[in-house]
């Protein structure tokens, strides 16, 4: 075997070895990811109102995975994109009965029963997304000792991160809700916790 044959063996092993190793790193780092979800907390007891009129509490969160957001309707910049990631979620799950978002309102003096339907029929294409409304100052102690989210100055000073809710009303994980990196990282776990044994 000449010099020549040696160093393209070697430059193939080398080659084979590098890209062995990066897949299995990458891999594992996806595994890692997607496997992350350790109970953070458990949902407060809560009760709040649907545009509909109806009582919705924590319990309706039971036998569900539930990705929340607080938003309100006349937010001019993250709540539109957040809204459209949910609808964009909500379209890539329509077929599943074990998937619910909702929606808090941070501004529920402006965002009445009625505006809050209007805003729900221009994102939502499903009755599995709920848009509530409470008392502000309520719905400020949630979001901040409830859900371990910012509520200062609302409805301004909302948190844009999305809460991943399991079945059992344990928070597993928050994401960035108008980044698209982050959406497509709940969306897998959303997978992860369908299949999830319990």
């Amino acid at each position: 075997m000449n010099d020549l044959n040696k160093k393209l063996i070697l430059s193939f092993l080398i080659v084979f070895f590098l890209g062995t190793v990066a897949l299995f790193t990458l891999r594992e780092a996806t595994e890692s990811k997607i496997q992350n979800l350790n109970v953070l907390s458990s949902v407060p007891s809560f009760e709040l109102v649907n545009f509909n009129e109806k009582i919705f509490t924590d319990n309706n969160l039971l036998d569900k995975i539930t990705i929340l957001s607080f938003v309100f309707t006349s937010c001019p910049d993250a709540c539109p994109i957040m809204s459209e990631n949910f609808s964009i979620l909500q379209e890539r799950f329509k077929d599943s009965d074990l998937i619910q978002f909702v929606s808090i309102t941070v501004d529920p003096d402006y965002d009445s029963n009625d505006i809050l339907k209007t805003f729900s029929e221009k994102y939502s294409n499903g009755n599995n997304w709920y848009f509530l409304r409470g008392d502000k100052n309520y719905i400020s102690t949630l979001s901040e000792k409830g859900f371990f989210l910012s509520a200062l100055n609302l409805p301004a000073g909302h948190s844009t991160s999305f809460v991943l809710i399991d079945k059992q009303k344990n928070i597993r994980k928050y994401y960035k809700g108008t980044d698209d990196a982050a959406i497509m990282e709940l969306q897998n776990d959303i997978v992860f916790l369908i299949n999830e044994k319990t």
